[in-house]
């Protein structure tokens, strides 16, 4: 899996594509379904795959769009503001509740279980109707095998990651965060 952070350039790629999607509800759509890892960890230990509910269709259109939803609505506004010299009104009007807002949680959802797949020998796709050690990538084979792919997948979002933030623009965060 891309580290966390360096799925948003896949939001930001999205939302430039879309037209109408949101931005802050792609980036915290985007990176949600990691939240589930330290909490499987701490319940259950290693023993147990760590990428499970928010990573299969299933959780990350449902569970996963649902949580994303209540965080960009209530949270992302707040923190966001806070952390960042970004126009917090602004902010709040891009964060209001609209179909749009949640079209964008899920696809930000989605899209990050779709880039794991790239990267991860086994991904559970198809939880809890398959288990997720029997969920094979098609992807990862045609990239040279886990680490390969890993190794890639990284370095392109590496690239990409840095290639945003490398941009100097008036409103530079809101730019990145908010638009």
């Amino acid at each position: 899996m891309p580290i966390t952070p360096f799925h948003y350039p896949v939001a930001y790629i999205l939302y430039k594509l879309g037209g109408t999607l949101s931005l802050p509800a792609l980036i915290v759509g985007s990176m949600l379904p990691d939240l589930e890892i330290p909490f499987i960890v701490l319940l259950f230990g290693t023993s147990v795959p760590h990428h499970l509910l928010l990573h299969s269709l299933i959780g990350a259109l449902t569970l996963g769009t649902a949580l994303a939803i209540t965080i960009t609505v209530f949270i992302y506004p707040r923190l966001t503001s806070v952390i960042f010299p970004v126009n917090k009104l602004k902010v709040k009007e891009k964060c209001q509740f609209s179909i749009g807002l949640v079209f964008s949680c899920a696809l930000g959802c989605l899209s990050h279980v779709l880039l794991d797949v790239t990267n991860h020998a086994y991904n559970p796709l198809f939880w809890p109707f398959i288990a997720p050690n029997e969920t094979p990538s098609p992807v990862v084979p045609f990239l040279g095998g886990v680490e390969t792919a890993s190794l890639l997948i990284h370095a392109v979002m590496i690239i990409l990651f840095i290639g945003l933030f490398a941009t100097k623009r008036e409103n530079f965060w809101e730019h990145l965060l908010v638009e």
